[in-house]
């Protein structure tokens, strides 16, 4: 015979519990459960993605005080060892709790293996379990509690984790209804798991994007790029011919020597430069975000494309106030940013016979600094410009129709605005609004270490 369970009742003269405890555990138990599924899904629709975490501890806490338990617990797999491990855990004040990070698997490998094919694991005393329990007691010993249901967390028919509560100082029976009950709160859980898998398969997918826009931006300055290097390279090997033949003169200048070996230090450290910067704006790597002055991100992007104005015969331009604006944000996928802005503008402008010009423009604006990439070309289509952000949306014949789209979630990840329109003369601007990151001395400091 099922036995109702158990809620804690404030004695008399004891304070209360919290209504919102006493309404999970009303709800869950009794005639509210309706309301509480609505809260507790609707609580994880609103919430940010990134506080998805902390949303699922807030309610294993609340579903557990509720009930009167005094530990629960979300395990779920882990992605690169594929074991069941231990992700979110609550306890009531000191007792023990299953430490986050702890593989199930490897300490009770019967629990793990009945929660992985699928089964409920339900017991009111330890008694009640098999004996093929009895290596989990052995190894689980300190984390057994005295009464126990873990429900398996499916996403479709794959099992991703699993819900659980105990009680550690007494036992208790489990209700039929509450056993299918705490299953939907699993599945409510599982809804909210999918939507953050979601969101970092779509981060991943992100960097994937960005990593190929940048390769395709290397193929457009490739000539510009090989100029850089050119550059220093022929240079250093003027002086090397120069140091040559002063060294077969019977008396050479060694103040003349000396200088040459000088400029090749500096032409080396110029080429070495070029060839760091390309290496990591290039590479697959983790978004890191820091405080940086906007300035210096212009400047980079602005010596990887110099060579490729002077080759397309345009006017570049950089306009920046006096005073250094800082900002916190990913060197790389600003500098992604603004070339891919560069690089379009460069494009519309090549089809203008007439001047050829791009001018680049830094301001403060309240709370945001703002950056404007204006051109001289033929201006935006007013048919297109509400479309030009859309991914795959291209008006380039050999176009991926990434770029822009791509530019647009950078801007975004950072806090920002990304928005075009047609000059009221000729050409077209692009704006990126970002927030002024705050001025404590320290961190002036960093940037001035770092030489920005």
């Amino acid at each position: 015979m099922a036995h109702r369970p158990s809620v804690r009742k404030a004695s008399q003269g004891s304070p209360k519990a919290p209504k919102a405890r006493r309404r999970v555990a009303s709800g869950l138990d009794g005639k509210g459960f309706e309301q509480t599924i609505e809260e507790l899904s609707a609580s994880f629709v609103r919430v940010p993605v990134a506080e998805i975490g902390t949303e699922i501890d807030r309610w294993i806490r609340e579903v557990a005080i509720g009930l009167g338990l005094d530990r629960g617990a979300l395990a779920q797999i882990d992605p690169k060892t594929r074991k069941l491990t231990v992700r979110h855990s609550w306890s009531q004040g000191n007792l023990v709790k299953l430490p986050v990070g702890m593989e199930l698997g490897r300490s009770a490998p019967w629990f793990d293996v009945v929660l992985m094919n699928g089964q409920t694991v339900v017991f009111s005393r330890v008694s009640e379990l098999p004996p093929e329990f009895s290596q989990d007691l052995k190894t689980f010993r300190h984390y057994v509690p005295k009464s126990n249901i873990t429900v398996p967390v499916r996403m479709g028919a794959e099992v991703v984790g699993a819900l659980g509560f105990a009680t550690v100082r007494k036992e208790r029976p489990w209700s039929p209804r509450l056993v299918r009950r705490i299953e939907l709160v699993a599945q409510i859980f599982v809804h909210a798991l999918e939507r953050r898998y979601a969101a970092e398969e779509i981060g991943l997918l992100r960097d994937e994007l960005n990593h190929v826009s940048r390769l395709s931006a290397m193929g457009e300055l490739s000539a510009s790029l090989t100029h850089q290097l050119n550059q220093p390279i022929a240079a250093i090997l003027s002086n090397a011919e120069a140091i040559q033949s002063m060294l077969e003169s019977p008396q050479p200048d060694v103040d003349e020597l000396r200088s040459a070996v000088g400029d090749i230090i500096q032409d080396d450290l110029r080429a070495t430069d070029v060839i760091k910067g390309l290496r990591g704006f290039f590479r697959k790597r983790v978004v890191e975000k820091s405080p940086i002055y906007l300035r210096e991100i212009v400047a980079d992007v602005l010596r990887m494309v110099r060579s490729a104005a002077l080759f397309r015969n345009i006017s570049l331009e950089f306009e920046a106030p006096p005073e250094r604006i800082p900002i916190v944000a990913d060197r790389v996928q600003l500098q992604q940013t603004i070339l891919n802005l560069v690089l379009n503008a460069f494009d519309a402008v090549s089809e203008n016979g007439r001047e050829r010009r791009v001018s680049i423009v830094t301001d403060i604006e309240g709370s945001q600094v703002r950056l404007s990439v204006r051109d001289t070309g033929k201006g935006i289509d007013p048919a297109t410009i509400a479309h030009i952000f859309e991914p795959f949306f291209t008006t380039k014949p050999q176009g991926m129709g990434m770029g822009l789209a791509i530019a647009r979630s950078i801007v975004e990840a950072h806090g920002g605005q990304l928005s075009a329109r047609r000059n009221d003369d000729r050409g077209s601007t692009f704006e990126i609004f970002l927030p002024v990151s705050p001025q404590p001395e320290r961190q002036h400091k960093s940037l001035d270490q770092n030489g920005r």
